[in-house]
């Protein structure tokens, strides 16, 4: 495959940079091994953060799903404003929370059967054609508005039908990344894609809010602006099909297990339940942003009543320090690919999240409070890349879209605990209740740490090799470059040999829990 003196015989670009690296191929054929660390000198920081770009596949994906979001972001803070633009007098803030929820709940209903989907069908047709039909309701959106048809029905209608196509889209979305990259490279890649979410968290409300000024961007009134920026995000949303039109068709479908539609939404619940160390890491997950979003719902709150900022300034300044933050976060992440001990890493971020949230509710100083929020999104950026890569990492590419799809539920329950969060806001201050909130929230996980080893010590043993990515491998073997035996071997596909059913290896007190990818959980103590 490979001549002596590392020159590429493969004609396939993302290869030839890694056999450079490794220098000479062993001539046992196994493939050239390079660690993370050895892979990039101390003086080339950026080129480590920015590695998953390297892979041609995950760049287009990269692009179309910064544009992807770009588009949602955009569309949540025009929504907003129309929905309290057309709900009738004295209902403003029901017919905002209506349409609110409306967008939310197929995140709870649709996500599971998303997830199936995920995991039947070719991931790459299934964004092309969601992605598809969002532009197409986006446009309808922008039709009614710029004709002046649009009602407040009409609109909660729009924002179920794209909260269901959002539901169907992002548990393929977030299963896809694991097949662009190298295994070594996922936790680099889900932090590359979520810094692209956070950077979006801070440039789409700003352009949004150009786009409804007085006088729109054409000299027209708000709600002519409003339509114009439906119509940008229905371009957006073009953008990434196109983006992902790029990706090849080959190696992004799982196979088939041979189950009906109910069999196969039940074995994801079912993976799930059975396999702990999966169960704990989505509860986890669910719990962070349980006392997380409560806090970015009651901005508004903190930057009049606590810093005495009217006029939406403050607000808008609050939450772009923390989409700052998030995304100094996600960079940190990037370099922690070759960092096995997600555990240490969930509960560093989640420490940090927690203890600057409780510095946030204390203070009184505006300028400390961007600080603290900022900080407070950067532990909370550490814990989910973690988090999210370690689900990834684990979860069997036959079911991985199904587990994403339940982690994706989470957020569809995030706003159950604004209500009682809001409310004590209300009766004890807002400053008070996030204070109270944080100190439990690090109570909660001081008896985590303690109680529970299997989750403090989580090892997700990810190899630094020079691999192909599935996507990759799947193309060279359809093309008869490559075996199906070496692309097995060049993407780290070859597993360890499980343990006899009912068998029991004893670990050393203490013993990090190692999962190796695609296992069913760590091994039991």
């Amino acid at each position: 495959m490979v001549r002596s003196g590392g020159a590429c015989t493969l004609n396939f670009d993302a290869l030839a940079p890694a056999f450079r690296a490794a220098g000479r191929r062993p001539r046992t054929g196994r493939p050239p091994v390079i660690r993370s660390h050895d892979t990039y000198g101390p003086g080339n920081a950026l080129q480590r953060t920015l590695s998953s770009l390297q892979e041609r596949e995950f760049a287009w994906y990269f692009g179309g799903n910064t544009a992807f979001f770009m588009a949602m972001q955009m569309q949540f803070v025009l929504r907003a404003l129309l929905a309290y633009d057309l709900a009738p007098e004295g209902e403003k803030a029901a017919g905002l929370g209506l349409v609110t929820l409306g967008a939310a709940a197929p995140m709870i209903f649709v996500a599971p059967v998303g997830g199936l989907i995920a995991d039947r069908v070719n991931k790459r047709t299934l964004l092309i054609v969601t992605q598809s039909a969002a532009a197409i309701i986006s446009l309808l959106t922008t039709f009614l508005i710029l004709t002046d048809l649009m009602e407040y029905w009409y609109l909660f209608v729009l924002s179920f039908w794209a909260g269901t196509i959002f539901s169907l889209n992002m548990p393929a979305r977030q299963a896809l990344v694991p097949l662009l990259v190298p295994q070594h490279k996922l936790m680099n890649a889900v932090s590359l894609q979520m810094s692209g979410m956070n950077l979006t968290r801070i440039v789409a409300p700003a352009l949004a809010g150009i786009l409804v000024a007085p006088l729109g961007i054409i000299g027209v009134g708000e709600r002519g602006g409003r339509g114009w920026g439906y119509l940008l995000t229905s371009i957006l949303f073009c953008v990434a099909v196109a983006s992902e039109f790029r990706l090849p068709p080959l190696g992004i479908q799982a196979e088939s297990e041979g189950e009906n539609f109910i069999q196969g939404l039940v074995g994801g619940f079912r993976y799930v339940i059975a396999t702990p160390v999966i169960l704990m890491l989505l509860l986890a997950g669910m719990l962070m942003p349980f006392f997380a979003f409560p806090v970015q719902v009651m901005l508004p709150i903190f930057a009049e009543e606590v810093f005495g900022l009217t006029g939406g300034t403050g607000f808008g300044l609050l939450m772009a320090a923390g989409g700052v933050g998030g995304l100094i976060g996600t960079i940190i992440s990037a370099n922690f690919d070759s960092l096995p001990n997600k555990g240490h890493i969930m509960f560093i971020g989640a420490t940090i999240m927690a203890g600057f949230l409780a510095a946030f509710g204390w203070t009184s100083v505006f300028v400390l409070g961007m600080l603290f929020i900022a900080v407070s999104n950067t532990g909370q950026m550490l814990f989910m890349s973690s988090n999210n890569t370690a689900v990834q990492t684990i979860a069997p590419e036959e079911l991985r879209g199904r587990v994403m799809s339940i982690m994706m539920m989470s957020f569809g329950v995030m706003p159950i605990g604004v209500l009682p969060i809001t409310f004590a806001a209300d009766r004890f201050g807002a400053g008070s209740t996030v204070i109270v909130v944080s100190l439990a929230l690090l109570a909660v996980l001081a008896v985590v740490f303690v109680a529970v080893p299997r989750f403090r010590n989580l090892r997700v043993d990810v190899l630094a090799q020079a691999e192909l990515s599935p996507v990759q491998a799947a193309t060279m073997v359809a093309e008869g470059k490559i075996s199906r035996a070496e692309a097995d071997r060049l993407t780290g596909r070859l597993r360890r040999t499980p343990l006899p059913e009912g068998t029991r290896r004893k670990r050393a007190p203490g013993e990090p829990v190692e999962v190796p990818r695609g296992a069913a959980g760590a091994p039991p103590p």
